[in-house]
């Protein structure tokens, strides 16, 4: 899990770099494809504060390293519209033509050329606007398991997560606790782990996130009766994700199968219970967008 963890950071690198609130680097980010596609990615634009309020500092780089540079007034009243307001306008410059370099001037044969003057001392260069703070997400919702013998569980969960490297991977941690029963015995279990999420953003507007996701968890099951026993297991959940993403509010849906192993039989007085290895489930998130 470590190197999964070391991988997904890895990839973490995006085209846009944005170091104020003005704006909000994913619809930056996703106005910008819109209009230039995949070409995007071998550019790099990077937006910076300025000290007259309501405008921004933009500098674009093509893939020959050669550089646009302008200040960019912002008209909107909301963030959503002056993050598409500045998609259409970075755009725009970068189809102009590159900022001229500057050049030494010719001098006459018989003077010589002189050296290199001293720039006179320059206060301390402002820090480079830093990366966008990582998006994620934390939710709370219920979980259904079916299967075999104890056929129905129920719980909650509370899972959490994180948009990387251009949100088509998730990081993720889940909490859960859930139980059932069957002719008077009671089987409860609660389960810790973490996994990945592995998909993308759909639409314009990137809100719905569509993907499969790996959830391995250690799993502590308590059953009673007449008698009380205890066993931890190992679960693995394999299957989809769907979820929507507004500015603050987090809805998720997953369903897929969770593999249990080895299998559990717990004997009561009147007959023996066993949670088998394979069973369906289905789960509900509502949580909160953070970042």
């Amino acid at each position: 899990m470590p190197l999964v963890l070391a991988i997904l950071a890895a990839l973490v690198a995006a085209p846009v770099e944005v170091g104020t609130d003005a704006v909000d680097p994913v619809r930056l980010e996703a106005g910008l494809r819109a209009r230039t596609g995949d070409a995007l990615d071998a550019w790099r634009v990077v937006v910076a504060p300025t000290p007259t309020p309501g405008t921004v500092q933009v500098a674009v780089t093509d893939p020959d390293g050669l550089s646009r540079g302008r200040t960019i007034a912002l008209q909107g009243q909301t963030v959503e519209d002056r993050s598409r307001e500045l998609a259409a306008s970075v755009a725009l410059l970068m189809d102009q033509p590159p900022d001229p370099r500057p050049s030494q001037p010719e001098l006459p044969p018989d003077q010589p050329v002189p050296g290199p003057e001293l720039p006179p001392e320059q206060p301390e260069a402002p820090p480079s606007p830093s990366r966008p703070a990582l998006r994620g997400w934390l939710g709370l919702g219920p979980r259904v398991e079916v299967g075999t013998s104890l056929r129905y569980e129920a719980g909650l969960d509370l899972i959490g997560g994180l948009w990387l490297a251009r949100e088509r991977v998730q990081p993720l941690f889940s909490v859960g606790f859930s139980g059932g029963a069957r002719s008077e015995i009671s089987v409860l279990h609660a389960r810790f782990g973490a996994g990945a999420a592995f998909g993308a953003p759909l639409g314009a507007r990137r809100r719905i996130w569509l993907g499969g996701h790996v959830l391995g968890h250690a799993m502590y099951l308590h059953a009673a009766e007449a008698s009380t026993d205890s066993t931890w297991l190992s679960s693995t959940e394999v299957g989809g994700l769907l979820q929507y993403r507004g500015r603050r509010l987090f809805l998720g849906l997953r369903t897929g199968v969770d593999l249990t192993l080895p299998s559990a039989l717990v004997h009561g007085t009147r007959d023996d219970v066993r949670r088998g290895n394979v069973r369906w489930c289905f789960g509900l998130m509502f949580g909160l967008v953070f970042g």
